[in-house]
C-alpha cells in the first residue's frame, strides 16, 4: 500500500533561498512532500494562464533590476564640432550622449569593416578638446579592446571616437536602436541551486510545455515562477499536498487515515517529554550517522586548512570539537545573537538617509498617493528614482527649472541605496553643480504625474536589493553520535534556533579560539577503546614524519 507513481521525474533548478524555503514548507506538511509540494505549485500556476504572462513578465524586471552590473564610466574627448553634433543629435531624440554612444559601439562591434587605419589616425588627433563622460557596459568595453588589439596596443579612446563619428555620418534607424540597443544593461548570470528531480505525469507535463511555448519561456523558469507565487501565497497547501499525493481511488482511504494517524503520532512526540538517549557503544564505530550542513565556501577552506594540522580528513571531528564546546559554553545565546546581528549586517545593504524636499501643493499630492497605495514615502522615492534613471530622457530644463524652485517648505526623511544615490549624482554633474536635490524633485513630480502600474513597482522595485542572497553552498558531512545530537538538539530548543545555525556558529567560533585543542581532538579522532592506542601510535608517526618533511626536527 504506496503512493500512486505521477510519471516520469524533470530535472529543475532553483535558487538556494527559494528551495531551501521549499524545503521548510514541505517538512512542516510531512516527510518526503517536496515533489507533491512544486506539482501543487505548478497545478496553482497553470489554474489561471492568464495572468501568467504578467507575473512572468514582472519576475524577469525584477530580477534584471536586481542583477544588474553598474555601468562603466569613461571619459571622451572630442573635437568641438563632433561635440556639437553628438549633442544635437541627443537632443534631437530625447536622450543623452552616452545612449548615442552605446548604440554606436553596438553597431561597431556588429560591423567594424576596415577599421586600423581610421583608429590610427583618430589616435594622432590634437585637437580633442572637448571632454564628456559616457557610461558604457563593461562587456563593451571589453570586446571592443579584444577586437582592437589584434594589431598591437588597444587605442579605446579612438575607437569609441571612430564608432561615434560613423554613426553621426549615418545614424540610421536610431530611433529604434536607442530603447533596445542604448537601454540595455550587463547582468550577472543567475544564481541557482543543484537540480532536483520531480516527478511530473504527462498531462501536467504538458500542460507546462505548452504554456512555456506559447510565453517563450521553458520549464525551469516558469516552475522557478509557480514556487515563487507559492510560497508569497501559501494558503490550505495541507489539503492540496495530500490530494496531491493520494489520487489513487483504490486506497486512497486507508492512505488518508495511515497519514492522519502519522500526524496524531508527530503531534503526540513533539508534546511529550523528550527521552533520555544513551551514547553509541565505544566498540566499532563511535561517531553515528553523516549529517549535512552547508557552509560558505571561505569558512569551508579555513576548517580545512585548520584540520589538515591534525591529519587527513580531520574536518568532521573539528567540528565535533566546535559543538562540544559550543554546548558547554555558558555564553552560548550571547555569542548567537551576536552572530546573528553580524549576519544581518552583512546580508543588509547600506541606505544613505537623505532628505526630500517639496513645497505644499506637491507633499500633499505626495501624502496623498502613498496613502492611496499604502506606501511609505521612501518606497515612492525609490519608485521614482528607479523610473527616472531607466528613461531619463531630456530633462535639463526641467531640472534647471526645478533647481529655481522656491517655498520647499516641507520635508520627508527617506533613504536611497549608494549605487542609486550614485547614479543620480553622476547623471546631474552632467547639467551642473549641485542638481541632485533637484533631479529627485523631478523624479518625484514625473511619478505623481503619471503613477501608471505603481502597485507592481512597488512590489518589485522598491524592495530589491534589500538583502544579499545567501551563499552558504559549501557541503560539509559530519558524523554526530545520538548523545551528541540529543545536547545539540536541547541547545537549539533553549535559543529558538537550529542545528544549521548552531553548527554554523560553532565553526565560526573554533575557527576564531583554538588555541590547545591538541587533547580535544585526539579524544574526538581516537574515541573508539579497542584499537585507541594502535591508532595513537599511528598518529604519533605521521606527526614526526610530517614535521620531518616540514625542516623541523622538534
Amino acid at each position: 500500500m504506496g503512493r500512486v507513481p505521477v510519471g516520469d521525474p524533470i530535472p529543475l533548478r532553483f535558487d538556494p533561498t527559494t528551495k531551501q524555503r521549499l524545503e521548510e514548507l514541505a517538512a512542516d506538511i510531512g516527510p518526503r512532500r517536496f515533489g507533491a509540494l512544486v506539482r501543487v505549485a505548478a497545478r496553482r500556476l497553470l489554474a489561471d494562464p492568464d495572468r501568467v504572462p504578467d507575473a512572468l513578465a514582472q519576475a524577469r524586471r525584477a530580477s534584471a533590476d536586481a542583477r544588474r552590473i553598474p555601468w562603466a564610466e569613461r571619459p571622451l574627448d572630442l573635437d568641438p564640432a563632433t561635440s556639437t553634433r553628438l549633442n544635437e543629435l541627443a537632443h534631437e531624440f530625447h536622450t543623452d550622449r552616452s545612449a548615442i554612444v552605446r548604440v554606436a559601439l553596438h553597431r561597431f562591434h556588429t560591423g567594424a569593416g576596415r577599421f586600423r587605419h581610421p583608429v590610427l589616425r583618430e589616435d594622432a588627433r590634437t585637437d580633442l578638446t572637448c571632454r564628456t563622460r559616457v557610461y558604457l557596459n563593461r562587456s563593451t568595453l571589453v570586446r571592443l579592446e579584444k577586437l582592437i588589439s589584434r594589431n598591437g596596443d588597444a587605442p579605446t579612446a579612438a575607437a569609441i571616437r571612430v564608432a561615434v563619428r560613423r554613426l553621426l555620418d549615418n545614424p540610421g534607424d536610431l530611433a529604434a536602436d536607442l530603447p533596445t540597443i542604448g537601454a540595455s544593461r550587463d547582468l550577472t548570470p543567475e544564481t541557482l541551486g543543484p537540480r532536483t528531480n520531480v516527478h511530473f505525469d504527462d498531462e501536467l507535463r504538458d500542460q507546462l510545455d505548452t504554456l512555456a511555448g506559447r510565453l517563450d519561456s521553458d520549464r525551469a523558469e516558469l516552475m522557478r515562477l509557480a514556487a515563487r507565487q507559492l510560497l508569497a501565497n501559501p494558503r490550505d497547501l495541507d489539503q492540496a499536498v495530500t490530494e496531491e499525493i493520494y489520487r489513487g481511488d483504490a486506497n486512497r482511504d486507508l492512505l488518508i487515515a495511515r497519514n492522519t494517524r502519522r500526524q496524531t503520532a508527530a503531534a503526540n512526540q513533539a508534546t511529550a517529554a523528550p527521552a533520555v538517549r544513551k551514547a553509541p557503544s565505544p566498540q566499532g564505530n563511535p561517531f553515528g550517522k553523516r549529517h549535512v550542513f552547508r557552509f560558505d565556501e571561505d569558512t569551508k577552506r579555513r576548517l580545512e586548512e585548520l584540520a589538515d594540522e591534525y591529519g587527513p580528513r580531520r574536518v568532521s571531528a573539528l567540528l565535533r570539537v566546535g559543538i562540544r564546546r559550543l554546548i558547554g559554553s555558558p555564553r552560548a545565546d550571547v555569542d548567537l545573537a551576536q552572530a546573528r546581528r553580524v549576519a544581518a549586517q552583512a546580508r543588509a545593504l547600506p541606505h544613505d538617509l537623505v532628505t526630500l524636499k517639496l513645497d505644499s501643493p506637491t507633499a500633499a499630492r505626495f501624502l496623498a498617493l502613498a496613502a492611496r497605495c499604502e506606501a511609505s514615502p521612501r518606497d515612492l522615492v525609490a519608485v521614482a528614482v528607479h523610473r527616472f534613471l531607466a528613461a531619463p530622457g531630456h530633462c535639463r530644463t526641467a531640472l534647471i527649472d526645478e533647481a529655481a524652485t522656491a517655498g520647499l517648505n516641507e520635508k520627508f526623511k527617506v533613504s536611497l541605496r549608494p549605487s542609486v544615490r550614485r547614479d543620480i549624482e553622476q547623471l546631474a554633474d552632467r547639467h551642473g553643480t549641485r542638481l541632485s536635490s533637484a533631479l529627485v524633485r523631478v523624479a518625484v513630480r514625473r511619478l505623481l504625474d503619471n503613477p501608471a502600474d505603481l502597485a507592481s513597482d512597488l512590489e518589485n522595485i522598491a524592495p530589491v536589493h534589500d538583502l544579499r542572497p545567501a551563499d552558504r553552498t559549501a557541503r560539509v558531512d559530519v558524523a554526530l553520535d545520538d548523545e551528541l545530537l540529543a545536547h545539540l538538539d536541547a541547545l537549539a530548543d533553549r535559543l529558538g534556533s537550529n542545528r544549521q545555525e548552531l553548527v554554523h556558529l560553532a565553526a565560526q567560533r573554533i575557527l576564531r579560539f583554538h588555541n590547545n585543542i591538541e587533547d580535544r581532538m585526539l579524544d574526538e579522532m581516537f574515541r573508539a577503546q579497542n584499537n585507541r592506542k594502535h591508532l595513537l601510535a599511528k598518529h604519533a608517526r605521521r606527526e614526526r614524519i610530517r614535521r620531518m618533511d616540514r625542516g623541523s626536527d622538534t
